[in-house]
């Protein structure tokens, strides 16, 4: 079952003045493509789009009903890549995956860190590796994100993939021993060295400086 529906139309041009014409009705340019069907260019409402972003996050199993053809056709497809406008963040272009509900498949999943490490009220510092594992898994069991408990980490602490409890939902594809959080050491703070008569030029007190001679050099 999809987690939400949206609606789209085929995409009857493919030029940068028709996608930018788009943009400023409120649409976005999109493919869809999938086991089993010829890849479909299409335009849908960005907002609906963020708004099962927001909902489920990219991994949000969408129920996309594309008029416009020969007939009304309908996929569950999930978000396979987002084109973003490098400044603003606004979307330009998505592709769209049609998904078997009853085959496994293979997609990132987003791992969040819950609670404040021991390490870092001794002065530690957080140090993070991926943001995101792969999982394999049937669409409807794709978690919304893997949250890992980083509270009892002390300095010196870290924790790797193969620390993830396991999960009957989904297996986890991403090396075991991958490192996602580490706490480190402060950095030592290095003390300025204190001046000599050799670095300044000067002599000790009572003597003068004066030019070295040819015994001295």
């Amino acid at each position: 079952m999809a987690d939400v529906k949206i609606g789209a139309e085929v995409r009857s041009g493919d030029t940068k003045k028709y996608k930018h014409n788009l943009r400023d009705k409120g649409k976005i340019p999109a493919v869809v493509y999938g086991k089993g069907i010829d890849s479909q260019a299409v335009e849908l409402n960005v907002k609906d789009l963020e708004a099962a972003l927001r909902k489920k996050g990219r991994n949000a199993l969408i129920d996309l009903v594309i008029e416009g053809g020969k007939k009304e056709t309908k996929h569950v497809v999930i978000v396979k890549e987002i084109q973003k406008e490098p400044i603003t963040g606004k979307i330009l272009h998505v592709d769209l995956c049609k998904v078997s509900l009853k085959d496994k498949m293979h997609t990132a999943v987003s791992v969040t860190l819950k609670g404040e490490p021991m390490g870092l009220k001794n002065g530690g510092i957080i140090q993070t590796g991926p943001r995101t594992i792969e999982v394999e898994c049937i669409p409807s069991k794709i978690p919304d994100t893997i949250a890992i408990d980083v509270s009892s980490l002390e300095i010196g602490d870290h924790l790797t993939v193969s620390d993830i409890p396991e999960s009957p939902d989904y297996k986890i594809l991403t090396e075991p021993d991958t490192t996602l959080v580490t706490i480190i050491a402060p950095r030592a703070v290095e003390q300025p060295a204190e001046p000599t008569a050799e670095t300044t030029g000067t002599a000790p007190a009572g003597q003068e400086a004066g030019p070295k001679t040819n015994e001295e050099a």
